[in-house]
């Protein structure tokens, strides 16, 4: 290689190191197009000057990576090899896929060719995606015993080369059907090929960052559309209907809570209290067959297509978890929806637990304000955010058969029975209406209703942030970080099998927390047969702080019920103005509270949260 060369390459290495877009063109040769730094390349190599194939030069100009060169008088695997291992180094693996013009044996229209056994699954997905987008294509796969190639080209790769699994290479072999007999291209047909190649591609290439990286796929905004297609609006809508069928939380949380503490406190805590909820007024297997006559895989942006079939089966879990209540299938549905615990999060807990100081009850009476006063202060929260915005609201309503508060669809219900001291009062308020009621606000006003009904694993994020919005306003004392720390400790104790009894009494003599405190704790992890919904309390303020930590925008999560993997995915979006920008703004984060916040950024622990 020569000195230009080896310049020019180093050019190339140092651009996907830094993860910069770079163009390169080869005088006379051919081009090496990184929109963006992904691990993986579309390879087209020109057989001769007469002899270049618009579909296919067409094509690679959709990739977000692509290289189009000659394939005679250039060397291109003395570039190939550097950049294919550099991004291999990068991203874990990468994904090289050369196409080329059939020959004239070749039966099939399209032929996929596989030398990597670790290749095939892709090779199937990329198929079954062809055979969806145009049924009169005919593609099979070929399980080649060389390396995937053109005919009388200089191979890329050797086979011993390839035994490396970090770098996986597919060849694709397409008739040129669209080009008749005098050699003019048909319009019609060469449409229908690239159209349906490009959009295969893109399901292709997203699929593999998603199974054979350590990249997260949602991140990477691939050929997002410019605006949303009235199948996105359609399946949409249609995942907001059938969410909106039946209320998650309030079918899994009992209806007689507070007179289900009274007998167990009656029983002197030896007696497993019994829980009664709502009855199910939806059958699950409509739901469900509803949910998979989305045409979710005709949809051609993967990104969009992967949010929605992601939403689609928390649905599904979440159906089915409603149906399983008090069975042992309810926890393991929990598990996929909510996740487990990990061993630094209960570590963290524990830590927590031992160095703070038990609660003290408190002993004046007047410490305390009723469900109903509660109720008038969230109302005038409600007040301050329509000065900004008029549409906004939230109407709060005192119940009977909830335990606690809790936010549904942007309704704040709080029980008859709730009381909090008024230290505590206005975190609350922050946590309940400033967070959860605005995000479901500003969500509405976006052109999806996912945003407003919560992307699939919102919650870890949005407790998070409900939870720093106590600290912010000064009502995250140490009583509530033990309890929120507890919680961890009794999701995990009660994935260990442990019974409610032994849970609870776990938190009263080893943690010296007041039995009705106790009971709240355990009866919200024990509900439904096993919930472990809030374990994700301190895990998502604990990511928070970290993502504060790193100089993160905390101003972009009021977007909507939004997870951080798909903050990417959002500034596209907001870019290309398909999505607006919050509505409304919560009191926290109004300048005021400046000083609060820089300084959760300087502490960069939960650890120094602790009074």
């Amino acid at each position: 290689m020569t000195p230009d060369k080896n310049k020019a390459l180093q050019k190339i290495l140092s651009a996907i190191n830094k993860r910069s877009p770079v163009h390169y063109q080869i005088p006379n040769i051919g081009k090496f197009i990184f929109n963006k730094i992904v691990p993986y390349i579309f390879i087209y190599r020109v057989p001769s000057p007469d002899k270049r194939d618009k579909m296919l030069a067409d094509l690679a100009k959709t990739e977000n990576a692509s290289i189009v060169c000659k394939s005679y008088d250039f060397n291109l695997e003395e570039w190939l090899k550097p950049i294919a291992q550099k991004l291999a180094e990068e991203f874990g693996a990468c994904l090289l896929v050369e196409a080329w013009v059939a020959d004239h044996n070749q039966k099939e229209d399209i032929m996929i060719h596989v030398g990597q056994k670790d290749l095939l699954p892709l090779a199937e997905y990329f198929q079954k995606n062809i055979k969806k987008e145009a049924r009169e294509i005919f593609v099979s796969i070929a399980k080649d015993l060389n390396i995937p190639q053109p005919i009388g080209v200089p191979i890329l790769y050797s086979k011993k080369e390839l035994q490396n699994k970090q770098i996986l290479l597919m060849g694709i072999s397409i008739k040129q059907n669209y080009v008749d007999s005098d050699d003019l291209v048909l319009p019609m047909l060469i449409r229908l090929y690239r159209e349906t190649l490009a959009k295969c591609l893109s399901r292709l290439f997203f699929e593999f960052l998603r199974v054979y990286t350590h990249l997260n796929a949602t991140a990477q905004r691939l050929n997002f559309h410019q605006e949303l297609t009235p199948l996105m609006n359609e399946i949409d809508k249609s995942l907001a209907q059938e969410s909106t069928k039946f209320d998650f939380l309030l079918m899994v949380t009992p209806l007689n809570a507070h007179e289900a503490w009274l007998q167990f406190k009656k029983d002197k805590y030896w007696k497993t209290p019994k829980f009664l909820y709502r009855p199910l007024h939806v059958d699950p297997d409509l739901v469900k067959r509803r949910l998979y006559n989305l045409r979710i895989e005709d949809i051609y942006d993967p990104t969009m297509a992967y949010i929605f079939r992601d939403k689609r089966t928390e649905l599904d879990n979440m159906v089915s978890m409603i149906a399983d209540r008090g069975k042992d299938d309810f926890l393991h549905g929990s598990l996929q929806v909510f996740g487990n615990v990990s061993e630094k999060l209960y570590k963290s807990a524990m830590a927590i637990l031992m160095v703070t100081e038990p609660e003290e009850p408190i002993k004046k009476a007047d410490d305390y304000i009723s469900a109903n006063e509660f109720a008038k202060m969230a109302r005038d929260e409600v007040k301050f955010l329509q000065s900004q915005n008029a549409e906004f609201n939230s109407p709060v309503r005192v119940r009977e058969d909830i335990s606690g508060v809790m936010v549904n669809r942007g309704v704040l219900n709080i029980s008859k029975e709730y009381k909090v001291t008024r230290k505590r009062a206005e975190a609350l308020i922050q946590h309940e209406i400033g967070t959860h009621v605005v995000t479901y606000f500003n969500g509405r006003q976006q052109p999806l209703s996912i945003f407003s009904l919560g992307v699939p694993g919102y919650e870890e994020l949005q407790e998070g942030l409900a939870v720093l919005a106590e600290y912010i306003v000064g009502g995250l004392n140490n009583d509530r970080l033990r309890i929120i720390a507890a919680r961890v400790i009794a999701v995990q104790n009660m994935l260990l099998g442990n019974s409610f009894i032994d849970t609870f009494s776990m938190l009263v003599d080893q943690y010296n927390f007041l039995p009705e405190t106790a009971f709240t704790i355990v009866m919200r992890v024990y509900r439904g047969g096993g919930l472990t919904k809030d374990a994700l309390y301190l895990k998502g303020l604990m990511e928070l702080i970290t993502y504060l930590k790193d100089g993160n925008n905390v101003h972009l999560l009021m977007m909507g019920k939004i997870r951080k993997d798909y903050l990417p995915i959002i500034k596209d979006l907001l870019q290309k103005e398909i999505l607006i920008p919050p509505a409304v703004t919560p009191r926290y984060l109004f300048p005021e509270f400046s000083p609060q916040w820089k300084d959760v950024k300087r502490k960069g622990s939960i650890f120094k949260l602790i009074q």
